[in-house]
This record gives structure tokens, sequence and C-alpha cells, in this order.
């Protein structure tokens, strides 16, 4: 089929899909509820964006004509940000068929996992859990889903394993997947992946500086490349839909924690945090969204690799590097943090030269106290109640956080939240 072609009819279809979601929501509006009468709203956003995205896609089907055709027929090498299109889609970077290109056979694959899926996991994430394995490839690792995730707030944007292929393309040290499936008999979906020996760094590293240079060169790999189609929004956007992510996660938290905020005075994600409108227009970035000591690892050459991509996507470059520096851990002296600080905001800026980086920061360090404060009141009652002897340093953690913030945030005396969170344990 001829370029030409093809853009006519990816038009035509984009036009007959936004004349339905125009009569949805004219039709539905009316008939729901206040919580939820942005959806169609949601509906149009979500298509416009889409369709700028496809419309460029299809104008680059019509100017390539059948040499277009020809290389994506032919599956070329290059990925399609490399050969001159515009972006490339989340598809393109999801293994095809449950396989990856590997060297783990679909039955070896099921046979490592069977080993391995009823036994403790060598590590555990928020919402994952790996075993070490021996593979035809090589020493890897088994991958799949906790049955209890903690809710981490954390936005998720596309699948981890097209993010993890997407960051590889950018050149990032991140574990080749070996094979990506599903359990037959349980429909469970596991990874097997490239083990990387090495050494996790802990918070508060001396050695920080040294391989910080190697992060920030891959944080730079991952921002100079396109985002895939349909992820193009701005920063405003993207602020707009993790506060509201945050905000429906907190809703759905479950009573008892619900109930413990309640008495702690700390409601909602959007009644400390609104997005930034003057950074209207000003673009996002591919990003990994959680980088902090856990998900990094030296290898025995003392490279620097990225784990855990369950919240890649689009972001902002400051939001990136607030949370890194958020949580780098308060042993680190003053003046490692401010060339930490420097060397970041020097290596990853945002596009806009005029934006007030404190204030962005100081805005970022709000929205992950909040999240600290909210996703512990869960995980700090269990501690304490394994370790008496740490209810303490909560005290000391929680007291840090509310008193950092002016007003909404709750004013507390210290003997008050200490009261207060030892009816959290009894």
């Amino acid at each position: 089929m001829g370029g030409s072609g093809s853009g006519k009819i990816i038009a035509k279809m984009l036009q007959a899909a936004k004349r339905l979601s125009d009569a949805i929501a004219e039709k539905a509006a009316p008939q729901v509820g206040e919580a939820h009468r942005e959806f169609p709203h949601g509906i149009r956003d979500g298509l416009d964006r889409t369709t700028r995205g496809d419309e460029q896609s299809a104008a680059e089907l019509d100017r390539l004509g059948a040499a277009g055709h020809a290389d994506r027929d032919n599956d070329a090498a290059q990925p399609a940000t490399e050969r001159g299109t515009p972006d490339s889609s989340i598809a393109e970077h999801t293994p095809r068929g449950g396989r990856d290109r590997s060297e783990v056979s679909a039955e070896e694959a099921r046979e490592l996992y069977a080993q391995v899926r009823d036994r403790e996991p060598d590590a555990a994430g928020t919402g994952n859990r790996v075993n070490r394995v021996d593979t035809t490839a090589g020493p890897a690792v088994v991958r799949f889903g906790v049955e209890r995730p903690i809710v981490t707030m954390l936005k998720k944007w596309m699948p981890e394993n097209a993010a993890i292929n997407y960051a590889r393309e950018c050149g990032v040290r991140t574990p080749k997947i070996l094979y990506s499936g599903a359990d037959p008999s349980t429909g469970r979906a596991f990874t097997i992946m490239q083990y990387v020996p090495g050494e996790t760094r802990g918070f508060n590293d001396p050695e920080m500086m040294n391989w910080l240079p190697d992060l920030l060169d891959q944080v730079q790999l991952m921002s100079s490349r396109p985002l895939p189609v349909g992820m193009n929004l701005d920063i405003p956007e993207w602020q707009q839909q993790m506060i509201r992510h945050a905000d429906d996660a907190y809703r759905d938290l479950p009573p008892e924690q619900r109930s413990r905020l309640d008495r702690l005075g700390i409601g909602p994600l959007s009644d400390y945090v609104q997005p930034d409108l003057s950074r209207s227009g000003e673009p996002t970035v591919f990003a990994h969204n959680d980088l902090y000591p856990s998900n990094l690892r030296l290898d025995d050459q003392g490279k620097l690799w990225i784990f855990d991509w369950e919240t890649a996507g689009p972001g902002d470059p400051l939001y990136n590097a607030g949370f890194f520096l958020e949580r780098m851990g308060k042993g680190v002296d003053d003046a490692t943090r401010a060339q930490a600080t420097d060397m970041w905001l020097d290596r990853v800026s945002p596009a806009n030269s005029s934006v007030d980086t404190g204030a962005t920061l100081g805005m970022y360090r709000t929205m992950e106290d909040w999240r600290g404060v909210t996703v512990c009141s869960e995980t700090m009652p269990r501690a304490v109640s394994a370790d008496p002897d740490r209810f303490e340093g909560w005290v000391d953690w929680y007291d840090t956080r509310l008193s950092r913030h002016p007003d909404p945030w709750p004013d507390i005396p210290k003997d008050e939240l200490r009261t207060l969170l030892r009816g959290w344990v009894e």
C-alpha cells in the first residue's frame, strides 16, 4: 500500500474517533457524578494528544512513501527515532510474542519460573520480587509481581519492559530482558533479565561524587531522546497527572490507613501543591522518575547501572533531580549535598532558562514529603511492631517532614506527635 493512501486512511480513522469521543462526552457528561465529571474531557485531552502524534506519523508516511513502508516491513535494525521519524510508539519497545531478542527459550523460561515461584525472594521491591537463576544465556534473575504491592502514589506511565527496552535504546545501562511471558497455568506474568554482579550503595555513600557523573551521563541520554508517541505532555500537564494520580491513590487507601492520616491532619496532595502554569509549553523528557540509591548498582568495573523502571515515562528534569537529592540521606554533609545539587542543575537543566529552580525543587520536596508521610502511615506501625526501638526514629522522621512546611501542613508539637504516632502502633 502506498504512503499517501495510509495517511488518508489514518486521518479518516482519527476523525471518526474524535466524533465518537465528542458524542460520548456530550451524552455522558450530564449523567455522571461530580467526582467523575472530568472524564469526558479526559477522553478529549488524551485523544487530542494521540491525534497530534498520529497525524505527524501519517504525514511522515505520506512523505516517505513506498520507501518508508519498505523500511518498516523489513524491520530495520535501527529504532524509528534514529531513522528520522519524529517519535516511536510504546508497542515498538514491547517484546513481541512474549520474547525479546534472547537466548532463553520459552521452555527454559517456564522451567526457571517454576523453580523459583514458591521460594523466598532474593530481593523484593514495592511491586516486584526477584530470584537469582542460572540460564543458558548466563546469570539472570526471574522477576514477577508481589502478592501485595506497596502503594507508592507514583504514577505508572508505560509497561515496565517497554520502558527498559526504550532506555537501552537510549544507551542507558540497564539489564537486558532475556524473556517476557506468563505462567500458562495461572496467567501470572514474569520476566527473566540479565543479572548484573556488583553492589548497591547505601543512601549515605561517601563515594557518591565518584559515580554521580556516570548517573548524570545516563540521565542526559534519556532526556535527549523523543518520548514515545502519545506521551508528549508539557510540564503543567505532567504535574497535574501526577497530582491527580496521587489524589486517587489517597482516596483508595484502606480505611485504617486513611484514619491515621485524618488524625495526623494530612489530606490529598492537591491540598498542598498545584501545577506550575508558568511552565506551560515546556516539554517533558523521557525520565526514570524513581532515581535513588536502591535502584542503582555499581558493577565489578565500577560502571553504574539503573534498575526498576516501573514509573518511567515523561518527566520534569527537575523532578528527577529533586527526587534523588532528597533521598541521598541525612548523613551526607552540606558541602557534598551542595556540590551534588550544582552538578545536577548544571548537567540536567529545564528547557526554560527562566524557571525558578529553587522554588521548583521546593515544590517537588513537598510532593515527596507528602508521599513519604502518606505511604509510611502503613509501613511505620509494622516496622515498630517488629522493632520497638525504632519508634523514636520514626517520631523524628515525621517531625522533620511536618515542621519544614508552612500552612496548610499540620503544625503538631513533637510531644503531641509522639502520642499520636504511639496510637498508630498500639
